[in-house]
């Protein structure tokens, strides 16, 4: 069944950046196999259980530290976080592409999403980054037994929306590998791919059977494609999430890293923080509930500044 909430209100957001978790940056773990550096940022939460992984992938011409503010709420609740950096499409590589064939910052962005070789390394590194997790959880004392590897969530914005599409089964156009990441139980994808043929075509998504979010709003780039994924999966816990006046860096905030953006959508990120935390504690913790009501007092506790309106879908 389609239910769609709606809800709208001019109050201050009270919603504040979240206190920093701790961060191991790894800027250099090699996968032998494809001769590939994936550099990640983990945050960790004071729990020293074994917690949910949470993978977070950037958009083009990002890092690692890229969606810094919303991987240090996500740990904050009690996740791992493991923040990757996608070396042939960051920050660097669309510097180089500027210098190279001396290209303007939109039209390096361009030549990356037309390369084939970050849309099929980007899950490559999501899959390896897993399998490191794997042997951070056996071997490393920072790490031992404190991911809970059963429970994985993957978070992406952009081009990391994408990535995490991919990995969840929507099938790129003009890839006949598989690059579908099985351990990933929850795709949370923030201005979602469309079904334009650019990337994926509108017979992609039909095989998508694991929970799926995208959240998106009325000034992001593509538009009203941003909701084909809405339409095209199968039903069954798929989530649009829309926000009016956001655009498309209004999902991207850098916040508390590195790394700074002139004027960051706090508003926009509140948001995020409150919201993402409590699917991933209904998808990966069994806790609380998605029904109705609580989805209304999420957008409620979500609203204020420039963040005016958000509706909620559910397939």
């Amino acid at each position: 069944m389609l239910r769609i909430i709606t809800a709208s209100v001019s109050i201050v957001c009270l919603t504040a950046l979240a206190s920093h978790a701790e961060v191991i940056d790894m800027p250099r773990n090699l996968d032998q196999e494809r001769d590939r550096n994936v550099p990640i940022a983990f945050h960790l939460p004071d729990q020293t259980d074994a917690r949910p992984l949470v993978l977070v992938s950037h958009g083009g011409a990002g890092s690692r530290h890229g969606m810094y503010a919303l991987a240090s709420q996500i740990a904050t609740r009690g996740y791992v976080v493991a923040c990757l950096e996608h070396v042939t499409s960051n920050t660097d590589n669309i510097r180089q592409r500027m210098r190279t064939k001396r290209l303007g910052f939109r039209d390096a962005l361009l030549d990356s999403a037309e390369d084939m070789v970050p849309r099929k390394q980007r899950p490559l590194d999501v899959r390896f980054a897993i399998d490191l997790a794997e042997r951070l959880n056996r071997d490393d004392s920072r790490f031992r037994d404190r991911m809970d590897l059963s429970q994985i969530a993957i978070v992406g914005h952009s081009y990391g929306a994408y990535t995490a599409m991919t990995c969840c089964g929507v099938k790129p156009v003009k890839i006949k590998q598989d690059l579908t990441e099985p351990r990933i139980k929850l795709a949370i994808a923030l201005s979602p791919q469309s079904a334009n043929g650019n990337f994926f075509q509108r017979s992609s998504f039909s095989d998508v059977t694991q929970p799926f979010v995208g959240i998106s709003g009325t000034r992001d780039i593509s538009g009203e494609g941003h909701k084909d994924f809405f339409r095209l999966m199968p039903k069954g816990d798929k989530h649009l999430i829309w926000f009016t006046n956001a655009n498309h860096f209004s999902f991207s905030d850098p916040s508390g890293g590195p790394r700074r953006l002139p004027n960051p959508d706090t508003d926009v990120t509140g948001a995020l923080q409150t919201i993402v935390p409590s699917i991933l504690d209904f998808y990966l913790l069994g806790e609380g509930k998605l029904d109705e009501e609580n989805r209304r007092d999420l957008i409620k506790q979500s609203l204020g500044g420039k963040v005016r309106r958000i509706d909620w879908h559910v397939n």
